[in-house]
């Protein structure tokens, strides 16, 4: 008897073949009627995807938004929601159209990063200062990106040498609570090589952020009131030589070093974060190309209780992928290829296992059907050490009605196991005899099952699209109260909507975005943690001249358990003294909001910072 999860896999493989030859027969087609490919969004082929809910967020606006991190720069971002446990460099998460962090993907120039532990990505201390781009694609990218990616994919990449000769740019700052920032960086290129080199640093006294109501309760466990710092620093280096047909090898590195002090049962730790990176690509070959990629990234992290050392948490994760491209006529590209993950952790705290492998085959088809449909088809079949095989896939469309409307469609699946702390954790003891189991190790893998809907229009200066979604997930992994031990849950639905809206004119831009999201666990009838029913963002700017002034409205609704809303202002304003050199200023919590993102942790006050900044 054939496994069902096997006939769909031959039922969906016979589909893309079938799109593949048909594809082959329709006319060539401008491949710019979208606008720029979506590197994420294609899975770095070169082809075009169709269009997506997805978000790219330039050098450009990081610069203009004046934004102190990458956490800060996506809050209230279209269908995401971000978590912080009390200001910079403190525990904060991503998470897409209501799926959990460890739902979203996570890459570094393609690499895979993220703590083999906790099972989720540390953004905090990733330095905007060395940010080129960020692309952001919402719904499930599994099939392309590997199964966990159920909720979507965020990939930020570093700066690159991308104009002739030699450029420098750097800046300083200072700010409240003895905020001090520096960084410079050096890049360009020479003829078909270019290298990018950069350094950073950041420090902060911080604030209190923890608030507690008796010796232990969590998160402060007692601690009196004091300021919690954070000291960061960041080494970006990264190297390219491209040849013909589009060819390429290159190498990158990102290192970050940071110290953190907070309020809990240990107080402060050391971190260490690396990204190494090797790719490259034979460029095209008559109808065909081979890509390939290595990384590794290093997550760790010492624990101490007032300088006394408490407990370390090293994780290392390996990646090495191979994609074949096949160019099937002149608006076909069929991707074929393999990865591998091996994730390994090293720890003081005893865990039952330490170690597993993912081996995945996949193939991706992107096509275009007569002048106005794009399409691209997804499979991926895993083979967890730990978990045994699943298959996993999507199929996106969009039809395009006329120069200004586009409708687009989705459906895709993913499959997500439990981390290695769900799994394993020890309980955790604040007294003795007083101790609360923290893991499970009787879960099972989470299923999802996405489906999207969407219009967009586009005239001129204006935008406008909206998406409507529905996730299933069965087994969903949730820790609820009183006990907050990790559970699956049988069922649990998503659905939600998100709206974005732009304008802009020679001296004015509007970027707006607005998400709505209602969850139940379909067994209690109750919501699911840590998801916010509304969240947005509005960003308004105008250039005068030489100057420019800016701010962003960004917020979210409350919950009883999880936070306790807020909508929070910022201002921001620049001054161009000479072509190559400008003063920058915000005011970040304008109106002095006191909030929480997650419960017990306040946000930052009312500060102020001023820099002086130098070339791009």
């Amino acid at each position: 008897m054939t496994h069902p999860s096997a006939r769909r896999l031959s039922s969906l493989t016979a589909g893309l073949i079938g799109l593949t030859c048909l594809s082959t027969l329709v006319p060539s087609q401008a491949d710019d009627r979208l606008g720029p490919i979506n590197i994420t969004a294609a899975r770095e082929a070169p082809a075009i995807a169709p269009a997506m809910p997805e978000t790219v967020i330039t050098r450009e606006e990081i610069e203009r938004s004046q934004a102190q991190s990458i956490t800060d720069l996506l809050a209230g971002r279209a269908g995401l929601i971000v978590s912080n446990e009390g200001g910079p460099g403190k525990l904060s998460s991503v998470s897409i159209w209501g799926q959990s962090a460890n739902r979203t993907a996570v890459f570094l120039d393609g690499v895979r990063i993220g703590s083999v532990s906790a099972g989720q990505s540390y953004l905090e201390h990733i330095p905007l200062e060395q940010i080129e781009q960020i692309e952001i694609v919402r719904g499930p990218r599994s099939g392309q990106w590997g199964a966990d990616a159920g909720g979507g994919v965020i990939q930020i990449f570093t700066r690159e040498g991308t104009e002739d000769g030699v450029h420098l740019s750097g800046g300083i700052g200072a700010g409240s609570r003895g905020q001090r920032e520096a960084d410079a960086h050096i890049g360009g290129r020479q003829g078909a090589f270019d290298y990018s080199l950069g350094v950073a640093h950041e420090e902060t006294d911080g604030f209190d952020a923890c608030e507690n109501s008796g010796p232990f309760t969590p998160p402060c466990y007692g601690d009196e009131p004091d300021d919690d710092g954070y000291e960061r620093d960041s080494l970006q280096l990264q190297a390219g030589y491209r040849f013909g047909e589009g060819g390429h090898v290159r190498a990158h590195v990102l290192a970050a070093s940071a110290e953190v002090e907070y309020d809990g049962p240990t107080n402060n730790s050391e971190i260490e974060q690396r990204t190494i990176g090797l790719s490259a690509s034979t460029g095209r070959i008559g109808f065909w190309q081979l890509r390939t990629q290595a990384g590794r990234h290093i997550d760790d992290q010492d624990y101490f209780r007032d300088q006394r050392f408490d407990s370390r948490f090293d994780t290392q994760r390996d990646t090495l992928s191979l994609a074949n491209d096949f160019f099937l006529g002149s608006s076909t590209t069929l991707t074929v290829g393999a990865d591998q993950t091996y994730d390994k952790l090293s720890s003081t705290t005893d865990y039952v296992e330490d170690g597993r492998r993912n081996q995945g085959l996949f193939a991706q088809l992107n096509t275009r059907l007569g002048e106005r449909l794009d399409i691209q088809g997804a499979l991926r079949r895993d083979f967890n050490e730990q978990f045994g095989t699943a298959n996993t896939g999507s199929l996106d469309l969009a039809y395009r009605l006329d120069e200004a409307w586009t409708l687009s469609a989705g459906h895709g699946t993913s499959f997500n196991v439990p981390s290695f702390n769900l799994l394993y954790y020890p309980p955790y003891c604040i007294a003795p005899g007083l101790c609360f189991a923290t893991a499970n190790p009787d879960l099972e893998p989470e299923r999802t099952r996405t489906s999207r809907i969407g219009v967009a229009w586009n005239r001129g200066q204006w935008g406008i699209e909206t998406t409507a979604f529905r996730s299933s997930a069965d087994d969903l992994i949730a820790s609820p109260p009183p006990t907050y031990v990790p559970e699956n849950i049988t069922e649990a639905t998503i659905r939600g909507a998100e709206l974005v809206a732009r304008w802009s004119n020679d001296t004015w831009s509007a970027h707006a975005s607005l998400t709505y999201l209602s969850t139940e666990n379909e067994a209690t009838g109750e919501p699911l943690p840590k998801q916010p029913r509304w969240s947005g963002r509005l960003a308004v700017d105008r250039q005068l001249g030489a100057f420019s002034l800016g701010s962003t409205l960004r917020g979210q609704s409350g919950s009883e358990t999880d936070n306790t809303g807020y909508v929070v202002a910022d201002l921001r304003g620049s001054y161009r003294l000479a072509p190559d050199w400008r003063i920058e200023a915000r005011i970040d919590n304008v109106f002095d909001r006191d909030y929480q993102i997650v419960d017990g942790f306040h946000q930052a006050p009312r500060g102020v910072f001023v820099s002086l900044r130098y070339g791009r």
